[in-house]
This record gives C-alpha cells, sequence and structure tokens, in this order.
C-alpha cells in the first residue's frame, strides 16, 4: 500500500513538472460557477471550505446588472446548505425585508409587490428572486426557514407607514400619542397618498417623538426601540434618495455605513434575527475590508469586521466583483498590473458566465486586492453589458 502511495505521489509530481506558475494557480484557485446545481463544483467547494471560519458573507455587486439576483441566489442556497446562513441582510430598509418577509410567510403577493416596487430596483429580477426564495423556504423545517432583514435607511416612507402600522401594539391610545398613531392609522388604511405627504408626516412625527419620548416609550414598550430605529432611518433616508445614489457623488455616505452598521447591531442585540449566519450581497464599495479606497470612510465591512462591538468580529468574508476598468475605480493602488493580467488570462482560459477566483492563501501574489477581498468574481464581459429588468 505505501508502494502505490508513493508511486501515486511520483506520478503527481511529474505531472506537474511542466506547469507553469499560472497554470498551477488557475487549477487549484479559479473555477466558473454553475446556477444551475450552486452548490457542486470546485467553486463553491473553495467557499464552502472556508465557510466553517466565518459567520458573515458579503458578496459585492454593481447594481443594475442582470447577473445581480443569480449570483445572490446562487450564494444564498448553497451557504444555507453549507454555511449555516438562515438570514439574508438587504441593501434596504428594514421596512422592506419586514414586508419581505410576509411575504415568505403568507405567500400573499400584493406584498411582495409592495416592497418590490415602492423600491424600484431591478423589480423583475427581485420578483422572481423572492418568489424562488418563497418556494425553497416551503421545502424547509420552521427553524430552517430564511428571513430577510434590511439594515439600510428607509427608501420608501410609504412601506416606513405600512411597516409600522403593522407593528402597533394593541394598548388604548393615550393622549401623548393618540392624535399621530391615528394619523398613522389613517395613511396607512389609504389606497393612493403621495409621497410627499408622507415625507411631511414623518418629520412632524419625528420632531413630536423628540418633545414626547416619554409617551411614546410608553406606548410602544419593549418595541420602542425598533419604532425608533425606523423612524430615525426613514428621516435620514431623505438625505439619500435612490436617484442620488446612481447620479452624484457619495459625499456623505460615511453616515450611512455607520447607520447601517448600528441598524445591524441593534437588530443582532434585540435578538430579531435567526439563529445562524449571515449573507449579503451589497453595492461593491460596502463590501470592502479596509477603509473605502474611493472615499475615505470606514465601510460598513470593516466595521462588521474589526469593531470591537461587533457580533461578527473577524469572522466576515468578503467577494469583490472584479471591475475591468479597475485602474480607474481604485486610482490609489498603483501597481494592479498582475491582478489585471491575471484576470484577462482567466477570461481567456476558463469557461463559464461566472468564474471565481481565490485571494486568500494568495496574499504574495496580490498584495493590494488581498487587504480587501477573499474572492473576485469575473463576469464575461458582455453579461456587464446586460441590464436587469
Amino acid at each position: 500500500m505505501r508502494i502505490i502511495w508513493c508511486l501515486l505521489y511520483f506520478m503527481g509530481s511529474v505531472a506537474s513538472i511542466g506547469q507553469t506558475a499560472e497554470e498551477k494557480f488557475l487549477r487549484e484557485n479559479v473555477g466558473p460557477i454553475d446556477f444551475s446545481a450552486p452548490n457542486e463544483g470546485k467553486s463553491m467547494q473553495m467557499i464552502n471550505l472556508a465557510a466553517k471560519d466565518y459567520r458573515f458573507f458579503f458578496v459585492g455587486e454593481e447594481h443594475w446588472q442582470a447577473m445581480n439576483t443569480r449570483i445572490q441566489y446562487g450564494f444564498l442556497i448553497n451557504l444555507h446548505k453549507n454555511g449555516n446562513v438562515r438570514n439574508l441582510i438587504v441593501e434596504a430598509g428594514y421596512s422592506y425585508g419586514h414586508m419581505i418577509n410576509r411575504y415568505l410567510e403568507t405567500g400573499n403577493e400584493q406584498l411582495l409587490i409592495k416592497a418590490i416596487y415602492d423600491t424600484p430596483v431591478c423589480p423583475d429580477d427581485l420578483m422572481e428572486f423572492y418568489r424562488n426564495l418563497y418556494q425553497y423556504n416551503q421545502k424547509q423545517g420552521p427553524k430552517a426557514k430564511i428571513k430577510v432583514y434590511g439594515i439600510d435607511v428607509e427608501q420608501s416612507p410609504l412601506l416606513a407607514i405600512e411597516c409600522l402600522a403593522h407593528l402597533l401594539p394593541g394598548k388604548i391610545l393615550t393622549a401623548g400619542v393618540r392624535d399621530r398613531i391615528t394619523q398613522l392609522k389613517e395613511l396607512a388604511a389609504q389606497k393612493n397618498y403621495d409621497e410627499k405627504e408622507a415625507r411631511k408626516f414623518f418629520r412632524q412625527f419625528y420632531k413630536e417623538l423628540q418633545e414626547r419620548k416619554w409617551a411614546y416609550r410608553r406606548y410602544w414598550g419593549d418595541k420602542f426601540w425598533l419604532f425608533e430605529m425606523i423612524m430615525e432611518n426613514t428621516i435620514q433616508g431623505f438625505d439619500f434618495p435612490l436617484l442620488r445614489e446612481f447620479v452624484y457623488a457619495h459625499s456623505d455616505d460615511r453616515r450611512r455605513e455607520e447607520r447601517m452598521y448600528r441598524n445591524f447591531k441593534l437588530l443582532h442585540r434585540w435578538k430579531m434575527f435567526q439563529t445562524g449566519n449571515y449573507f449579503a450581497q451589497f453595492g461593491a464599495i460596502h463590501t470592502e475590508l479596509n477603509p473605502s479606497i474611493n472615499w475615505g470612510y470606514k465601510t460598513l465591512a470593516h466595521q462588521l469586521n474589526y469593531d470591537r462591538y461587533s457580533p461578527v468580529k473577524e469572522k466576515v468574508l468578503t467577494v469583490s466583483k472584479y471591475f475591468r476598468r479597475i485602474t480607474q475605480i481604485y486610482e490609489k493602488f498603483k501597481d494592479y498590473d498582475e491582478l489585471i493580467e491575471m484576470m484577462d488570462l482567466i477570461e481567456k482560459s476558463v469557461e463559464g458566465d461566472v468564474i471565481l477566483c481565490r485571494i486568500m492563501g494568495n496574499e504574495d501574489r496580490f498584495p493590494e486586492i488581498s487587504q480587501d477581498f477573499h474572492f473576485i468574481l469575473l463576469l464575461k464581459e458582455e453579461l456587464e453589458l446586460e441590464k436587469c429588468k
């Protein structure tokens, strides 16, 4: 038996002698992702091998691409099976996640439509994503189902109104809260009301909350923290309308990163999450482990991984999307030649729509990028031009 083992080892050594360093790297660290079987193949096995050491799995995307939801679903289902992921964290407000969870519990598509079309980013693709997730959850036991949690600022005051109305405690209204809570119920019951009216309502409501916090604390009881979080996120969300996110410079995103991290900690502190690990797919800039190269602030991923009070301290695994215009996006990095050459070689050598490249364990080859990401996703160039629906 020992002779056979030695012979096999010798044959493997001989076979590897003719390999170049690039060929060896491709063989050991690169592979396509098959979304028809997302928990199989070398690529996902590389993720699964690392999964035991992490609790928060963070994938970066470039918004508005057709592949985003396919990538998100593939990673989510694989990590649900192999990484104990039970919590899907989304780049949206708590109200969005609340409405999605109600849909996942009931199958009522009106709830799904309300959430998706009040924050219209790739609505058709997201409808398909959550329908697939609903079908997947139906096959899971009560403790194994995936739930959705938004930790971003509230992008839709209309959704926030519906969420707050659903969370109202069944108590008699006291004089300190009666008028505003009655107005909230009336707004929630309306079928047609505009966002301008909702914004005005929230500004008045938030002002009253500051003046009568004692009354609202007594009315909401142990859910006061959640009520206050939604109120603050809605007010702050007025400074981050969707169009600004994609048209203007992110001049004040430091506050947004801090708010998302604070919301995550609050939901964890109050035991809102499922028992298990976390998966999130956000815009790539939120997923850099080091302070953002572009804007100089501490990213969400950085705070999750390095803050001393983080529930997932030193347990964040990151997967970046590769940008072909990387030297313009990360202009402070001077030497990307080896990374760019490797990505070009991967695209020419490996078949597949989406290809995973392992960076962790290859810090000597990629000293700069390895400080930010553990893996990189490479999309075929034609797919980068395909926009979502």
